[in-house]
């Protein structure tokens, strides 16, 4: 079975005469002018895929706007518009009012404009596309990560892939930890905030969407390095780490916080910025020379699994 990467890449991988950036990032770029570029991002949620036919779907619609805006973050860019095509078995307007709500409440908090789109019958299915614009100096790209470069990474990570685990009946938690898990699957909040604040002391980002170790493989694989991870430094839910479930914030995805790599010449000024603003960002570990990624549990190497794959035999 091929993966998703295998398809893009055996399919529909050309090379780019008018494009800035193409296919291999968070998002592509192209000019706005002689400064700027347009960052261009588009994602899709299937049911029973990406949310649960019992789902909220003001939470739906907020998630649809959000895992785009994501990408778009991730590449140092600021979202500004959107187009949203759905398709859905009948207009159903209780639904739509609940979506619409979850969508335009996403956007206002991050700032994008509703611009156009398509609706239409058929199994329920939500494809959002995000533009934005970022400085040619300031684009955060998958290939530029750079040997001794700290791994720094926003937010929390592991509740999300916990939440669906809830959701499925696959685990028992205590009640407070299944609400935040579940709202954490189901209504990601970016840490944008985080972001702004870093990215220009920043070579590379990507955002994590299918797992941590599998998302970092893209940076790595596109920048030809490795990298040093130590599982202690991870920002992990305290209970899933009593309870030894770390694959959860490794694997799990769905997370939707970023990746990102700096100079460690660098690292005084984030620690001082993180001080200043509170900011929710941990250091991971160090990008390597020997492209090889190596995550280390006090001082001894993890044999490291596979991620979240589409189209992966289950």
């Amino acid at each position: 079975m091929q993966t998703e990467f295998e398809i893009i890449e055996k399919f529909f991988f050309k090379k780019n005469i008018k494009a800035y950036k193409g296919i291999g990032d968070d998002a592509a770029l192209f000019k706005k002018d002689d400064d700027n570029l347009w960052a261009i991002s588009t994602d899709t949620l299937n049911k029973n895929i990406h949310f649960m036919a019992a789902t909220d779907p003001y939470k739906i619609g907020w998630k649809a706007m959000a895992v785009n805006v994501s990408d778009i973050l991730a590449m140092g860019a600021s979202p500004m518009f959107a187009l949203l095509a759905i398709a859905m078995p009948k207009a159903n307007s209780d639904w739509l009012k609940q979506f619409s709500k979850g969508f335009f409440e996403c956007c206002k908090e991050f700032n994008v404009e509703l611009i156009g789109g398509d609706t239409t019958r058929g199994p329920l299915s939500i494809n959002v596309t995000v533009l934005g614009d970022v400085n040619k100096n300031s684009v955060l790209l998958r290939s530029n990560a750079k040997i001794e470069d700290d791994l720094w990474v926003t937010g929390n990570l592991g509740l999300p892939a916990l939440g669906l685990k809830i959701i499925k009946n696959k685990i028992e938690v205590p009640k407070s930890i299944a609400k935040n898990s579940i709202k954490a699957l189901e209504k990601p909040m970016l840490n944008k905030f985080t972001i702004d604040k870093i990215k220009p002391f920043c070579n590379s980002a990507i955002d994590i969407s299918d797992g941590f170790v599998a998302d970092l493989s893209h940076i790595l694989r596109a920048s030809k390095v490795g990298a040093k991870v130590n599982l202690k430094d991870m920002p992990i839910n305290k209970w899933i780490k009593k309870t030894g479930q770390e694959d959860l914030a490794l694997y799990g995805g769905d997370d939707y916080q970023t990746i990102l790599t700096a100079s460690k010449n660098m690292r005084s000024k984030i620690e001082k910025l993180i001080q200043k603003n509170n900011l929710s960002l941990s250091r991971v570990g160090i990008i390597t020379k020997d492209k090889k990624l190596r995550v280390n549990d006090n001082g001894i190497e993890i044999k490291l699994k596979k991620g979240f794959a589409h189209f992966e035999k289950k």
